[in-house]
């Protein structure tokens, strides 16, 4: 017959088990979550490089300082308030 203290061990080894397939588990969700976003702002990059002509020639800054004039107008806020309202935002 099994002894308790056996049991508790074969538990407590089960629980440490299940512990590491959890962390595991939560890396891999992480490494996943981390690929999607490259992959997104390298294909958000590249659309936005492609409206440019000679892209190389313009440091981050002034991409960004461009990219806040364009978003900031009236006709960017109403396509994007368009945008929430077709996905149920808002």
């Amino acid at each position: 017959m099994v002894d308790i203290s056996e049991k508790i061990a074969k538990a407590e080894e089960e629980i440490k088990q299940l512990q590491n397939k959890r962390r595991k588990l939560l890396n891999q969700q992480k490494s996943e979550e981390r690929k999607a976003r490259t992959r997104r702002l390298i294909e958000r990059g590249a659309i936005l490089e492609s409206f440019l002509e000679q892209p190389e020639q313009y440091e981050n800054d002034q991409i960004k300082g461009l990219l806040m004039i364009a978003l900031r107008s009236e006709q960017a806020q109403e396509y994007l308030q368009k945008i929430r309202k077709e996905k149920g935002e808002n």
